[in-house]
């Protein structure tokens, strides 16, 4: 039988787990404001469970101490806190000089932004630029990723 302190204990580290994490209907609507055809949108969540399992403040270093930020793991070698802002409709534009957004920018909880540079490396280099898309959600076709209720 669990004591009073172990019960609040135990709901502290429920309340962590869920910390800095968005959900999948949150992820859809970024995307659809982004025109995502829904015919892609099994890929993206895919690609976010197996990236950063819907967790908008992760941070991950790399073992070539790049980091990767936010929901998309969006690197900063390549996709963030690039020095020049840039017309992004042109891919060699947008691969020389990233999103322009901040990496700092894609860790809170308004996933637009990184919505938004997600579908531009997307658009200028398909879904192959994430090891987590690659290795996990090629062709995806779970009911594991299905965004009816959203």
């Amino acid at each position: 039988m669990m004591d009073c302190n172990s019960v609040m204990v135990l709901f502290a580290l429920l309340g962590c787990s869920y910390a800095g994490t968005i959900s999948k209907c949150d992820v859809v609507k970024a995307l659809r404001a982004e025109s995502v055809p829904d015919s892609d949108l099994r890929d993206w969540l895919c690609l976010v469970e197996h990236e950063s399992s819907f967790r908008y403040e992760l941070e991950h270093v790399n073992s070539d101490k790049s980091i990767d930020y936010g929901i998309f793991q969006l690197n900063n070698k390549y996709w963030c806190d690039r020095p020049t802002p840039v017309d992004t409709s042109k891919c060699w534009k947008f691969n020389t000089c990233g999103c322009t957004d901040t990496c700092t920018s894609l860790i809170d909880s308004d996933i637009s932004n990184d919505a938004k540079c997600a579908v531009q490396v997307k658009n200028c280099n398909d879904f192959d630029e994430w090891y987590g898309w690659r290795d996990h959600c090629a062709n995806v076709q779970s009911s594991e990723y299905d965004f009816s209720d959203c």
